[in-house]
């Protein structure tokens, strides 16, 4: 990745063109991860007091029986694993993929046991297809090598769903985060053992923004882990879970600097957020607000620069 004073300020014909195809690639890549939001519920504290236990004549049999609850999920059993919104039918979450399991079910959107479509987020197709447009043409502009676009287009396909859910719920499912890292992983693996010019072996600036990604992964963890064990009301280990990827990508894109860079301004623009949001009366100070869109904003943003994002 070139640095941002080697950037085009005027976007020519072809990044245009490029824009425009990965542009409509977004598109119906949102519309297939889309289908994720409505998949996963707020998650449910554990009750502080059980339940008062049922009545006497209820258990001993005078009277008719109550009928069995239909919750999907007792109160004391977490959040909520991926569940079909019509049926509530818990939903295998396939391997590698952030979409629907069961054969067509990725494209359709059918529920594999009910059969009923499960709408797609409207926000996830039309933001998916707007940054796979800026990233495609931040490769062209900054003539990026072959493999260092698709990692860029999966930490997209993957956050923008990952964001709406943590808007809507407060949450950052683990079987999102969970596929998230080994795909990225093996994507960024590539993007640095790609030869260079025409040798048969990667570069040494290219190990060494592999050495440095791990780094940052191992420091930015660590940072969120300490983050949540002074102040765990202020942070949800979901933020932690997902800590280890951001710093993956930013260390790769601008070093252990970008990394904090990036981690400091997700931090700034939550504030800058929350704060406003208080003025408005949009939102109270005992009400959590979620931080993962932050993250991954300023994560996305590292990467497009290339660059630790200093002043």
């Amino acid at each position: 990745m070139l640095l941002p004073s080697e950037l085009t300020l005027v976007p020519d014909t072809t990044t245009v063109a490029v824009g425009v195809v990965f542009g409509v690639l977004g598109v119906l890549t949102g519309r297939v991860c889309g289908r994720l939001v409505p998949l996963f519920g707020p998650g449910r504290p554990t009750p502080a007091h059980p339940e008062p236990a049922a009545p006497r004549s209820a258990m001993a049999g005078d009277g008719p029986r109550p009928e069995r609850s239909e919750s999907p999920l007792p109160e004391d059993e977490g959040p909520p694993p991926p569940r079909c919104p019509h049926c509530l039918t818990d939903l295998p979450f396939p391997a590698f993929l952030p979409a629907l399991a069961g054969p067509g079910s990725w494209w359709s959107g059918a529920c594999p046991s009910c059969r009923a479509t499960v709408p797609t987020h409207p926000a996830v197709p039309a933001v998916t297809g707007i940054l796979f447009a800026l990233a495609a043409g931040a490769a062209v502009q900054q003539q990026w090598a072959l493999p260092d676009l698709p990692p860029v287009l999966w930490l997209v396909a993957f956050g923008v769903p990952l964001s709406v859910v943590d808007l809507r719920v407060l949450r950052l499912p683990d079987p999102v985060v969970g596929t998230a890292y080994p795909v990225a992983a093996v994507l960024l693996a590539a993007a640095v053992l790609w030869p260079a010019g025409t040798g048969v072996q990667p570069s040494g600036d290219e190990l060494q923004r592999g050495a440095e990604a791990l780094v940052s992964m191992v420091l930015i963890t660590v940072l969120y882990w300490l983050l949540w064990r002074v102040q765990p009301s202020g942070l949800g280990f979901g933020d932690v879970k997902l800590a280890g990827i951001t710093g993956l990508y930013t260390g790769w894109a601008a070093g252990a600097v970008g990394a904090l860079a990036a981690a400091f301004w997700a931090f700034a623009a939550f504030s800058v957020v929350g704060m406003a949001l208080l003025a408005l009366r949009r939102l109270t100070r005992r009400q959590p607000f979620p931080l993962g869109p932050f993250m991954l904003g300023s994560t996305f943003l590292t990467v497009l620069v290339g660059a630790p994002l200093l002043p």
